[in-house]
């Protein structure tokens, strides 16, 4: 791949400065996904030179990582799980009277103790720790998961609600209720797992420049909720190794507003998370909202490797702004194996495309060292969802209980690959 010679030589290039000067810059993370930003990139001073760092993990527990969405969580929930965010303390320890817990009856997947959840997911934190993945990020708190990764020695990123960045900004001594989980109906505490260095970062939001929650999420506000958290944290044994982050759609520069180079500068703010996939051929990554994987994909997709040397790796390399590099990651990326003509399917011939796509893009993050995070560990639910763009995972999905016969992978190589770098 031609960026990646490019990037190697600059790479090179720096070492030398190393030996001489005997210092090390912090290396560059980052990605991006069905990108609003626009392609003028008049905005900010940006990284057109490439690459040129060592990698310095953002978060603890190695340069990959795996999302861990709610559908993954859902495995594990029973008829008590009033959130749908799967078998929880959630659903232990409800706190607000007028809503009573519902009795744990007629689930198929009846998990109706907190161990007895733990004990769930365990079973995929086995599986996790067996190919080499010691790094999940969730995307809201779920301290069943986050237990069960305790116990399994994988470190956990726990993500919250866009919503929730506003609670921690208006209020300072709201980021002490939200990591205690004392805040009504339920109970899902952080400190916990921070003070025995299980949960290693902390995600505010997802997609915060997008339309959801605070529409978007300015880095002033972000950089409010940030401090106060930071605080908090701060007081908390091992909190102080707990990083804070966000995560933008695409690399938005000017005239995109805010732009990647705000974020990047805003205070308290540790590290930002770029979602990047494949778009249509000629249009600035990543594209519109089309997604460019899949059976019968529109005229003008890049596909895989062109999707990811294209798209991810050269969009990469000539627009994350000089303030990102050093604290940012790749939050997002992957290709989904959903067909267009039967929606709510896998297309199993696609599976070696998208073993192709990941293998690419892992060879790009190996060589640059850019920590990453693979969009998703099992494809999503799709029994009421017709779109075939939630068909992302690692694994396929399946409504039997994790405590039962393991999914089939959809990665044709070893998946332990997917984890370690040559």
């Amino acid at each position: 791949m031609k960026n990646i010679t490019k990037v190697f030589k600059n790479f090179s290039r720096f070492f030398v400065l190393v030996l001489i000067f005997g210092f090390i810059t912090i290396g560059s993370i980052g990605g991006c996904n069905n990108n609003n930003s626009g392609s003028n990139n008049t905005g900010g001073s940006d990284n057109g030179d490439g690459l040129s760092a060592v990698l310095m993990n953002i978060f603890d527990g190695g340069q990959f990582g795996v999302d861990y969405s709610w559908t993954s969580i859902s495995r594990c929930r029973n008829n008590r799980d009033i959130t749908m965010d799967g078998c929880d303390v959630n659903a232990a320890f409800i706190t607000n009277p007028s809503a009573p817990m519902p009795a744990c009856t007629g689930s198929p997947n009846p998990f109706c103790t907190l161990d007895e959840c733990v004990a769930c997911y365990e079973v995929d934190m086995e599986q996790m720790k067996s190919v080499d993945a010691t790094l999940l990020r969730l995307y809201s708190p779920n301290y069943s998961v986050t237990d069960a990764a305790s116990k399994q020695g994988v470190k956990v990123v726990v993500g919250t609600e866009n919503g929730t960045i506003t609670k921690l900004a208006d209020d300072a001594t709201f980021a002490a209720t939200f990591l205690k989980g004392q805040y009504d109906p339920y109970i899902t505490p952080l400190e916990p797992h921070i003070m025995d260095g299980t949960i290693v970062g902390i995600i505010l939001g997802n997609e915060v420049n997008g339309s959801f929650g605070c529409t978007p999420c300015s880095p002033a506000l972000l950089g409010m909720a940030a401090t106060n958290l930071r605080a908090v944290l701060n007081t908390i044994s091992g909190g102080s190794n707990v990083k804070i982050a966000t995560t933008l759609v695409g690399i938005p520069t000017s005239p995109a507003t805010p732009t990647a180079e705000e974020y990047c500068n805003t205070a308290n703010l540790d590290a930002v998370g770029f979602d990047l996939y494949c778009p249509l051929k000629g249009e600035s990554p990543p594209g519109t909202t089309i997604v460019c994987t899949g059976k019968n994909i529109p005229t003008g997709c890049n596909t895989p490797p062109e999707c990811v040397d294209v798209s991810i790796t050269e969009w990469y390399e000539n627009n994350t702004p000089t303030a990102c590099l050093g604290k940012s990651f790749m939050a997002e990326t992957g290709y989904t194996t959903g067909d267009t003509s039967t929606p709510g399917s896998n297309d199993k011939s696609l599976y070696p495309d998208l073993t192709t796509m990941l293998n690419t893009y892992k060879t790009w993050a190996c060589i640059n060292q850019i920590q990453s995070f693979y969009f998703e560990w099992f494809d999503e639910d799709e029994t009421n969802i017709s779109a075939p763009n939630k068909f992302f995972g690692i694994y396929e999905w399946t409504t039997t209980a994790a405590t039962q016969n393991y999914p089939t992978s959809k990665y044709q190589d070893m998946v332990s690959n997917l984890f370690n770098c040559p």
